[in-house]
C-alpha cells in the first residue's frame, strides 16, 4: 500500500514527459536502444487538474565513427477545465568522432510547438563541435560544445508577434556522474545569443536525476530554469519547472 502510495504522489506532482539531458559518448551502447517515459495524473477539491505526458528517445550507436539519436515528446494539462499545457517537441541529432574520442562534430534537427507561450512553431537546424573536457571515473564526464543553427519561428498571433528568422550561438557545458551502473546525475547549460543582436538571448540551465527503481524502470527527476530576454508579447521571461518522470529502458 506505502509503495502504492508513493507512486501515485509522484505521478500526480508533475506531469511532463522524457527528454534526457545526459550527453553520450560514441561506442558506449553500441547498437539500438532506447528509452519510453509517460504519466498521467489528477487531482480533485479546491483545484482540479488533470493531465498527461508521452516520450521516447531512440539510439542508434555504431561504435567507433557515429552515433545518431532522436526525441519525441509531448504534454498536455487541465486546470479547472481549462487548458493550461499544450506542448509538443522533437529532436534529432547527429555526432561523428573527429579526433582520439574528446572532439565530435555535431548536427541537429528540432522542431516545438507551446501554445501557451505563443509559438505555433519554432524549427532550427544547426551544427556544432563538442569537445570532452575529462573523462575521470571519480569527477565524471564534462563537455563544451560551441556552433550556431538557423532559426525560423511562427507565433499564433503574427500581427502582435512578427515571425522571425533568426541565426543564434549555440554554446554549452554539460556533466554528467554515474554513481552506480545505473544511478546518474547530469547538467547541461545553454546560452543562445542572435548573432546580430547580443541582447536578445535565451539561457536555460537544467539538472537530471536518474534513479533506477525495478529492472529496467527508472525514476527521472529534473528541475529546469529558462530565461529568454525578448519572448513573444504576454509571455514571461522566465520560466521555471521541476519534474518527476517514470521510464523504461531498452
Amino acid at each position: 500500500m506505502r509503495k502504492l502510495l508513493f507512486l501515485s504522489t509522484l505521478l500526480s506532482t508533475s506531469l511532463s514527459a522524457l527528454v534526457s539531458i545526459a550527453p553520450v559518448d560514441i561506442g558506449s551502447n553500441v547498437g539500438f536502444s532506447g528509452t519510453i517515459g509517460g504519466e498521467m495524473g489528477s487531482k480533485s477539491g479546491n483545484t482540479n487538474t488533470s493531465g498527461y505526458a508521452l516520450g521516447t528517445r531512440l539510439q542508434y550507436d555504431e561504435g567507433s565513427n557515429y552515433l545518431t539519436w532522436g526525441t519525441f515528446a509531448y504534454n498536455y494539462g487541465k486546470s479547472n477545465s481549462t487548458k493550461n499545457e499544450d506542448k509538443l517537441y522533437t529532436h534529432i541529432r547527429f555526432i561523428h568522432a573527429l579526433y582520439e574520442d574528446d572532439w565530435c562534430s555535431e548536427l541537429f534537427l528540432q522542431s516545438e510547438q507551446d501554445k501557451f507561450k505563443s509559438i505555433n512553431n519554432r524549427s532550427l537546424a544547426g551544427a556544432d563541435v563538442r569537445w570532452r573536457v575529462f573523462n575521470s571515473t571519480k569527477l565524471g564526464k564534462g563537455y563544451i560544445g560551441v556552433g550556431a543553427f538557423k532559426e525560423e519561428v511562427f507565433y499564433t498571433l503574427s500581427s502582435i508577434n512578427p515571425n522571425e528568422n533568426n541565426t543564434r550561438l549555440n554554446s554549452y557545458i554539460t556533466y554528467t556522474e554515474n554513481f552506480t551502473e545505473f544511478s546518474k546525475l547530469s547538467y547541461i547549460g545553454y546560452y543562445q545569443p542572435k548573432l546580430s543582436d547580443g541582447s536578445d538571448y535565451i539561457t536555460s540551465q537544467n539538472i537530471e536525476l536518474i534513479v533506477p527503481i525495478f529492472e529496467k524502470l527508472n525514476l527521472l527527476l529534473t528541475a529546469l530554469y529558462l530565461y529568454d530576454s525578448h519572448p513573444a508579447v504576454g509571455v514571461k521571461k522566465e520560466d521555471i519547472q521541476y519534474k518527476t518522470s517514470f521510464t523504461w529502458k531498452f
